[in-house]
């Protein structure tokens, strides 16, 4: 079922920006102790940067449901 959604960029572009953000989420968790010793406005900065990419990862989301009727919730 999934291989007939993978063909469209679009989905693709979802898929690979969510396993970037899983990937992201990991290497926070293992460098907290670094990322807690930042200077504050660094953390600024990280929390931005990883708010835009979570932001995009939602719109292409929003794209992806309204051009293909594709919602991973109806999985579980």
């Amino acid at each position: 079922m999934l291989s007939t959604y993978l063909i469209a960029p679009s989905l693709n572009s979802l898929f690979i920006t969510g396993l970037l953000l899983l990937l992201i989420l990991v290497i926070i968790i293992t460098n907290l102790k670094e990322i807690t010793r930042l200077a504050p406005l660094k953390k600024v900065a990280l929390l931005s940067i990883l708010t835009i990419a979570i932001g995009v990862h939602g719109l292409i989301h929003l794209g992806v449901e309204k051009e293909y009727n594709f919602n991973p919730y109806k999985w579980i």
